[in-house]
């Protein structure tokens, strides 16, 4: 019988330790996998917000495939910021076109980026390689796709996910010496009920349990507490920052896609407008190509700091992109009150800065849309606002423009424009006019300059400045411009064929400078057309002299070398400079219709008559623009001009129309 007696006694002591062992192993565990799934969960949501605004910022920034070396350094540093992301690949199919890792030789396959939902987030982290993206842009007016692919650090997700393992372990472990001594004491009154207040805090966390009177499950307790504190506080951390801008520590675009839909729903209740607005740096890319993505960063942080230190306790602030924030103004009495807070916002950025011992001037252009009245939505009203501040920097830069429905009627206008440019030249739909250039000495024709001419078949003739300033912004110039120096060099050598040996001007952008294979172009163009290089002038506006390097001046002089000249176009509107006029190659000084319409005032007499003697000391002609009267020219051949172009002797014309006014003219 004592026997029977010990040995149901060590069933009912095992049992007894057993059951809640069972229990709290059960508890704990749980909580733990519970806890590990969040963690991986948050940790793959923070990582695909990473992968969704780095696709945005490329597709936006990238518009040609060979400048897709000039990421890798932005690249790199997400990586060097992302502890859990060990690489980042560009790809086209299966080709690597960028990689921050130089040791990947291939892409892992295709099953590796899949994310399924019978795995739970943790599983997919510990299974899978990493994610998969897209950079969309256009190239011209074709849309490229590469993938985009963060590698996973398998590493430091290991060490980051299960680094309360070790914890959990001791605690598993000294749970059953506690279990133990507490199964000796009192058993129902000093272990029974606080236990059951531990698992039901270890499940719910709602209430926080007493202070146990026993000391070893206090400390039980006072872990779990601690336990849940610092998990509750890893938590909300990981939100923050899957909320935050890495850069500058601002909101990004996920805060402000939830602060936006709050204050739709306070409109629902309270009917109460606000203001979103559009900031662009201006120039932004000047500071990181010359000065280094070093300091350009450092800008932005700097430039942060200053709007969030202007805006008012009820607004907010976000950066969306490189150079670009959005800023929401809520509570203001009047526009004037609103502009007086953009003003603020505007002056401060634009106040000298001191980077890296770097002085650095920038300024910023703002557009503003109203909810509900220019959009209803997140996206419309950012829409919106991206128009107004495009036309903003149109209008100058440094400066805000507010949304209206005009202005993104043209705004579509320009689109349709953009879409139908290309096409039209492989229609035909383009022609060359030509406005003679008349030698104001002898009044004969002595040259002409081609013009290009947009004849759409619905709408008839397209002014020059709507679609030219276009074709710049999208590059099309580019094409475009190659085309009309080949037609005005097979015009030129057929006009010659015919005894026309007059100068032909050909407007030339800077963006076909800035193509490396120009020259070569221009090469195949003379030989193809057989156009005589001597009796060929390219019309140069003043920004592209802006650029004194060596590589601009040989350029010039290689152009001069060909026999062609140099006409610089609208003289004295841009960033006029007289080290340029010494530097380069210049030929012709064009003076533009503005200050010719000044010619009978003393100011602007003095002006004209000032270049006049300038372009004849720096042996150079002077070609005066817009002249319409006579009494404009009797008055730039006293001041010694050499050429003029205008009404007065005629508009630009098609060809067939420039022969006959030039034959008529050699008759008289």
């Amino acid at each position: 019988r004592v026997d029977t007696m010990k040995m149901t006694t060590k069933k009912l002591a095992f049992l007894l330790l057993f059951l809640p062992l069972t229990l709290l192993y059960s508890i704990f565990f749980h909580y733990y996998v519970a806890e590990r799934e969040n963690t991986a969960s948050v940790i793959l949501g923070s990582l695909q917000d990473v992968l969704t605004e780095l696709s945005f910022t490329l597709s936006k920034n990238l518009d040609k495939e060979e400048n897709l070396s000039a990421i890798r350094p932005y690249l790199d540093r997400v990586v060097a910021q992302n502890d859990f992301i060990s690489a980042i690949l560009v790809v086209d199919n299966q080709n690597i076109l960028l990689k921050t890792d130089p040791h990947i030789q291939k892409i892992p396959v295709k099953e590796g980026f899949i994310f399924t939902q019978e795995r739970s987030k943790y599983e997919q982290l510990l299974h899978k390689v990493g994610l998969e993206g897209e950079i969309r842009f256009y190239e011209g007016d074709k849309l490229k796709r590469f993938g985009l692919i963060f590698l996973f650090d398998k590493e430091s997700l290991g060490v980051y996910i299960e680094s309360g393992k070790d914890k959990y372990i001791l605690l598993f472990g000294v749970m059953p010496l506690l279990v133990l001594i507490l199964i000796a004491l009192l058993l129902k009154y000093y272990m029974l009920s606080p236990l059951e207040r531990l698992r039901q805090y270890a499940y719910y966390q709602s209430v926080v349990p007493d202070v146990m009177k026993l000391r070893e499950l206090e400390a039980i307790r006072a872990s779990m507490v601690q336990s849940f504190v610092r998990l509750e506080n890893e938590q909300k951390e990981l939100h923050k920052m899957a909320r935050t801008d890495l850069l500058t520590g601002l909101s990004n675009r996920n805060a402000l896609h939830e602060y936006l839909k709050r204050l739709f729903a306070e409109h629902e209740r309270l009917g109460n407008e606000f203001a979103l607005l559009f900031l662009d740096l201006d120039h932004f890319k000047v500071v990181n190509d010359s000065l280094g993505h070093d300091v350009g960063d450092k800008l932005l942080r700097s430039v942060a700091g200053e709007i969030a230190e202007v805006l008012r306790i009820q607004d907010f602030v976000a950066r969306v992109g490189g150079d670009e924030f959005i800023i929401i103004l809520r509570h203001y009495h009047s526009v004037n009150e609103l502009v007086h807070v953009i003003d603020r916002i505007q002056n401060r950025i634009k106040k000298g800065w001191i980077i890296e011992t770097q002085p650095i001037t920038i300024t910023s252009s703002i557009g503003v849309a109203f909810y509900p009245k220019d959009g209803s939505d997140e996206v419309s009203l950012m829409k919106h606002a991206d128009i107004a501040m495009y036309e903003a920097k149109k209008k100058g830069r440094n400066q805000f423009y507010f949304f209206t429905e005009a202005l993104n009627q043209e705004v579509m206008h320009h689109i349709e424009l953009m879409r139908s440019m290309k096409g039209a030249l492989a229609n035909g739909e383009y022609q060359l006019y030509y406005q003679p250039k008349v030698n104001l000495t002898t009044g004969a024709i002595c040259g002409v300059e081609a013009l290009v001419r947009w004849i759409h078949p619905d709408k008839g003739l397209i002014p020059p400045n709507e679609f030219i300033p276009l074709a710049e912004e999208s590059g099309f110039i580019v094409e475009l411009g190659e085309w009309i120096l080949r037609t005005a060099a097979m015009q030129k050598h057929e006009w010659s064929r015919r005894g026309i040996d007059i100068a032909m001007s050909i407007n030339i952008a800077t963006k076909q400078l800035q193509d490396m294979n120009f020259l070569a172009k221009l090469d195949r163009i003379l030989k193809s057309t057989g156009a005589n290089p001597k009796r060929i002038d390219f019309e140069i506006t003043e920004y592209v002299f802006m650029d004194e390097s060596s590589d601009n001046i040989a350029l010039f002089n290689t152009i001069r070398k060909k026999g062609i000249t140099v006409s610089l176009d609208d003289f004295g509107t841009g960033y006029s400079s007289l080290s340029y006029l010494k530097k380069f190659p210049i030929d012709h000084l064009k003076i533009d219709k503005s200050f010719v319409d000044d010619y009978n005032t003393e100011r602007g007499a003095i002006f004209l008559e000032t270049i006049v003697k300038m372009g004849q000391t720096l042996h150079m002609n002077i070609v005066a623009e817009g002249v319409e009267t006579k009494e404009q020219m009797e008055a730039l051949q006293k001041m010694g001009c050499t050429y003029y172009q205008g009404y007065l002797c005629s508009k630009p014309l098609p060809a067939n129309e420039f022969e006959t006014l030039y034959f008529l003219s050699e008759h008289e």
